[in-house]
């Protein structure tokens, strides 16, 4: 019998919102919830993997598969990504 005392606590899920009451800043502040701990991506890298995280959007919604939640949570993810990369500077180009 495992020690409950133990138990990793439990992280929030898609499944534990209501969708009635689902908003676009508990979606965001669900996916920041994810995300804790993990360093956000600098805004090139974000701009630069952009099309593939669009791309894989668009073809969970074909497949049918895809609820209005589900969808709405991983453009939330983006949303937090955007949001959180903004705090880091964007590198110069050097052009000579």
């Amino acid at each position: 019998m495992p020690d409950e005392t133990h138990l990793a606590p439990h992280r929030p899920t898609l499944d534990d919102l209501d969708p009635e009451s689902a908003t676009t800043d508990r979606l965001v502040a669900l996916a920041r919830s994810h995300r804790a701990g993990e360093e956000y991506p600098t805004a090139e890298v974000l701009l630069g993997n952009l099309p593939k995280v669009l791309h894989a959007l668009c073809d969970h919604l074909l497949s049918g598969e895809a609820t209005t939640l589900d969808v709405a949570y991983r453009l939330a993810s983006l949303i937090d990504a955007i949001e959180g990369c903004q705090g880091n500077p964007i590198p110069t180009r050097r052009t000579h």
